[in-house]
């Protein structure tokens, strides 16, 4: 009698916690099956789409991965085969645009020269990344990343000194020079170490 005065069932609390439960640990047990079955596929599908980003930035047939350890951090980073012969690096780093979390893929032959950059993941507010990478040529536009690619990765560029910013796209552009910049820097240890 009790129950009824307070407005509370405990047996239908009971059966819809229990129903809860079991629908909850059948989902769980559903998702945890299909991550399963589908894990290595989608793992081979993320490894094929960095190798086709890695082949924007540099001309192989495959890649390598490699590290060297900076200051106590492991640094990946790819070596890029073309014809058995090694033709250069792929390096992803990080930098700061307008936001953090700047992802640029840079690609440097062993002679030292960009030959591709890529940007494949921002935080940037919507539009910045596109303005700053967007080439047409039917407009003499060059994109920032376009306008780097043939150039020595012999020392740190400045924008305004090397290449000029992208117009209302500053940060994005100084973002996009920094995450090159880091690639340079791991590339002159390759070099050194190679010596």
């Amino acid at each position: 009698m009790s129950e009824k005065k307070s407005g509370i069932n405990i047996k239908e609390i009971l059966v819809s916690a229990a129903a809860l439960a079991i629908i909850s640990g059948g989902v769980t047990a559903a998702l945890a099956a299909t991550n399963a079955l589908t894990k290595d596929r989608i793992d081979e599908n993320n490894r094929n789409k960095e190798t086709d980003a890695r082949k924007l930035v540099i001309q192989a047939d495959e890649f390598e991965r490699q590290s060297l350890t900076d200051d106590g951090e492991e640094i990946i980073y790819f070596e890029a085969i073309k014809n058995g012969k090694s033709v250069g690096y792929v390096f992803t780093t990080t930098s700061t645009g307008k936001s953090a979390g700047l992802v640029v893929m840079t690609g440097i032959s062993t002679d030292g020269e960009i030959t591709g950059i890529k940007i494949t993941g921002n935080n940037e507010s919507a539009g910045y990344v596109d303005m700053a990478i967007k080439t047409d040529k039917k407009n003499n536009i060059i994109g920032l990343p376009d306008r780097l690619v043939g150039k020595k990765a012999e020392k740190e560029f400045k924008l305004g000194v090397d290449v000029d910013a992208v117009s209302q796209a500053t940060k994005t552009s100084k973002g996009i020079i920094g995450g090159v910049n880091k690639a340079i820097e791991i590339f002159k240890s390759i070099a050194k170490e190679g010596q």
